[in-house]
């Protein structure tokens, strides 16, 4: 399986691989601040240096930006695994926040006024313009979480 750069699991930029020889349909592709070796079963990451660690912050990469990025995917696929449904108003700032993580402010049209369920989703998501793609993923993190104590996984 490929494997990415994480905060439990780092690479060094000499590990990591092209962006151009990742297939399109890599995580790493929509990604591309993920370090990514591909497909490496027998490759053991070795412990970053400080060095290193200096040089991917200031790369915008660092443990935290990925560790983050890591825990959101994860939260993105728990939540599909709730034990019973959340309520509509919870559906609703799950799905804005995601929305908020990965694309940012609302960059759609309103739906039309026939379109109840779409209307509600772009308002959800346009209440929360201005807020950063990093405060939302942490959000929906934290959405998550409390989703998976209440409802069980």
């Amino acid at each position: 399986l490929p494997r990415c750069g994480t905060a439990a699991d780092p690479l060094p930029p000499s590990k990591a691989l092209p962006l151009s020889s990742i297939p399109a349909h890599h995580p790493c592709r929509a990604a591309p601040r993920l370090l990514c070796i591909g497909s490496l079963p027998s490759f053991s990451p070795p412990s970053p240096s400080a060095d290193w660690l200096r040089a991917a912050r200031g790369a915008g990469i660092g443990q935290r930006v990925l560790w983050r990025g890591a825990a959101f995917q994860k939260a993105a696929e728990e939540v599909k695994q709730l034990k019973s449904q959340p309520t509509d108003q919870e559906m609703l700032d799950v799905y804005s926040l995601y929305k908020q993580a990965t694309v940012g402010d609302v960059n759609t049209d309103r739906p039309g006024m026939l379109d109840f369920k779409g209307k509600a989703k772009w308002d959800a998501w346009n209440a929360l313009k201005g807020m950063s793609k990093e405060d939302a993923m942490k959000a929906y993190i934290a959405k998550v979480e409390e989703l998976k104590s209440k409802y069980g996984i």
